[in-house]
């Protein structure tokens, strides 16, 4: 298929939403059943009850009635837009999430409200993101270079500066024990740029033997990624085109992984 800019924009039009808003739906239908950008659309603006026959040929209208039978058959379902709307409390304003879980606030604008259910929608797929890259570089690691991997392969350069983060994190997470822990190993006290600095600093153990690339793709990778990363972390809004690029990134990385198979060591029990 390829995109039908009549429909997306009937679609725009009737939702009353701006392209950003609809990029995230799109990836929520993608996640609840595997489809391309495209196919995600045309099913949302057949939830909305626009007549797809009157944008698309017909076998585009029977594949897009094809996913939605199978969504329905997951469980899925569709969205229910006609929900009456529950008035916040007077002087604040409220936003529902996806788990029912509602949040209210007194002096934020419903514009910024707003923005935290987009931006709620993208930190799943940065999760996913950076725990896959981590677990993938622990598995690594300890696979060449064995259990104590942290301690003997980390000792100089930008390497030892990752070891110094973790443990400053480390020490101040014991000064407040009241709280849970970050994690039981250290490189669960890195952030995203750290464990590109451990595949960068490795790279003999990494490309191409298990990730089917070289590290100036990986370097340049990372270098689009942590703008992004830090945007959303430090509780700022994405735009449209950086969240569709945070998606992207998840989809090549989840394709190196999925290339490498079996020359990612087995996780440790």
């Amino acid at each position: 298929m390829t995109t039908n800019r009549a429909l997306r924009h009937a679609l725009l039009k009737k939702l009353g939403i701006t392209q950003q808003a609809l990029s995230l739906r799109v990836q929520k239908k993608i996640k609840q059943l595997p489809m391309s950008t495209e196919e995600a659309t045309y099913a949302i603006a057949h939830d909305e009850g626009l007549k797809l026959h009157q944008y698309l040929e017909s076998d585009d209208v029977a594949r897009v009635r094809q996913l939605q039978a199978q969504l329905r058959h997951a469980g899925a379902g569709v969205p229910n837009s006609g929900k009456p709307r529950v008035p916040a409390t007077k002087g604040q304003r409220g936003i529902r999430f996806a788990n029912r879980m509602k949040v209210t606030s007194t002096i934020l604008s419903t514009t910024k409200l707003s923005e935290a259910k987009e931006m709620a929608a993208l930190y799943p797929i940065l999760y996913v993101l950076e725990n896959s890259m981590r677990e993938v570089v622990k598995r690594v690691m300890r696979a060449q270079f064995g259990d104590d991997w942290w301690d003997t392969e980390l000792i100089s350069g930008k390497l030892k500066s990752v070891q110094n983060t973790a443990a400053a994190r480390m020490k101040k997470e014991s000064s407040q024990r009241w709280h849970q822990r970050r994690g039981a190993h250290p490189i669960d006290y890195i952030g995203i740029d750290d464990l590109g600095d451990i595949v960068l600093g490795k790279q003999s153990s990494f490309f191409p033997s298990v990730l089917a690339t070289d590290a100036d793709w990986f370097r340049h990778f990372m270098k689009e990624l942590e703008p992004s990363r830090n945007v959303l972390c430090h509780m700022n809004p994405l735009s449209e085109t950086n969240a569709r690029d945070l998606m992207t990134k998840l989809e090549r990385w989840e394709a190196l992984v999925k290339e490498a198979g079996a020359a990612i060591p087995p996780a440790v029990a």
